[in-house]
């Protein structure tokens, strides 16, 4: 299970690729979730407050062991070559995490995030330094730059159009909100309809 918002996030089809393969490594080494609390008698609050209430994680042995799989995976796949942006992607989540505290929390697993270093370490030390005058170098995208939520109908959707060239660096925004333009037209009232002209009197 992967959050919209780091679906949303992600630059490229490798660093996509780069959070599976720890997710796959959890389920190829054979780790357990812990079971305790799956039982009626033991949640005594609504359901809608469960992820509120809740906080569904690994042990750091499960984690560490799954980070190691994880780069085995990785580097005899199709994306061995492709890991500089991967690797990007975490220095800018170190970077940017304690402004982020909501967008990098999780329910449903650990985060990216773990005290002070962040998850697949050996990935982001091995990509090159964040330059954030490069306009090739686009470390993650900002919210709302590939999926798209219709606020009237609560539904979400990946955008296919083709990413615009960038013309400035301050156009990259890594994790911020994409501006909004909304189409406005100018309200013309209808004109009057005709007056009827009264029937002639008996």
């Amino acid at each position: 299970m992967i959050s919209r918002g780091l679906l949303d996030v992600l630059p490229d089809e490798a660093s996509l690729a780069m959070v599976l393969s720890h997710e796959l490594s959890h389920v190829v080494l054979g780790h357990k979730l812990d079971t305790k609390m799956a039982f009626n008698d033991r949640l005594f609050f609504p359901d809608e407050k469960t992820f509120q209430t809740l906080e569904f994680t690994r042990n750091a042995d499960d984690e560490s062991a799954a980070d190691k799989k994880a780069i085995e995976l990785l580097n005899n796949s199709p994306y061995k070559d492709k890991l500089a942006v991967p690797g990007l992607f975490l220095r800018m989540v170190q970077l940017r995490a304690p402004n982020l505290k909501q967008l990098i929390r999780s329910h449903l697993g650990n985060s990216l995030t773990q005290g002070g270093g962040y998850r697949l370490e050996a990935i982001a030390q091995s990509a090159p330094a964040l330059d954030f005058k490069k306009l090739d170098q686009i470390a993650a995208l900002p919210l709302g730059g590939r999926v798209k939520v219709d606020a009237w109908t609560n539904k979400a959707s990946l955008l296919k159009s083709k990413p615009v060239a960038l013309v400035s660096a301050g156009e990259k925004m890594p994790f911020e909100v994409t501006p909004f333009y909304p189409y406005l037209t100018r309200y013309a009232a209808e004109a009057a309809p005709e007056k009827v002209a009264a029937a002639p009197g008996n």
